[in-house]
């Protein structure tokens, strides 16, 4: 009887140990989908949330918390937040990616940008930004000689 329930337990065991090792290897998508459930509510838990992804932030617990303060007070500036869309997702190798997205706020669009870093096996908020210079890069990207239909790749 002992033996048996040590040959089922055991397997049972290291399946719980991999699956509790692979949970906390968050995608970049988890950490952006989990920072905008909180976003609406609680922003600043939100900012709190992205950098306690990356270790190294709490050698910068200054910064963070100032901008923490910021992003709270982005409401009584831009107005209720209404939701956000994915704008571009950009690779530089494996281990380096950028995602921005398009905030939008009864009173102007904002553009929210995550850097993200994967040193090792695991993916981390490197730096987080946010702006409402969105109007300028739209012009810059909708001028003639960016457009598709302008270049010629003979």
């Amino acid at each position: 009887m002992k033996k048996q329930f040590l040959r089922i337990s055991i397997p049972g065991l290291v399946l719980i140990l991999i699956s509790l090792a692979t949970s906390g290897q968050a995608t970049t998508n988890e950490i952006t989908d989990k920072f905008f459930s909180l976003f609406p509510t609680e922003p600043s838990k939100a900012v709190e949330y992205c950098f306690s992804t990356n270790k190294w932030y709490t050698k910068k617990i200054d910064d963070v918390v100032d901008l923490e303060n910021k992003v709270k007070d982005l409401p009584r500036v831009v107005g209720e937040y209404l939701g956000y869309e994915l704008l571009t997702e950009k690779t530089a190798g494996a281990n380096i990616k950028i995602v921005i997205y398009i905030v939008r706020f009864e009173r102007e669009p904002m553009r929210f940008t995550f850097l993200f870093y994967k040193p090792k096996d695991k993916w981390q908020v490197n730096n987080f930004s946010y702006d409402e210079n969105i109007d300028e890069d739209l012009k810059e990207a909708s001028k003639a000689y960016r457009l598709k239909e302008n270049n010629n790749s003979f």
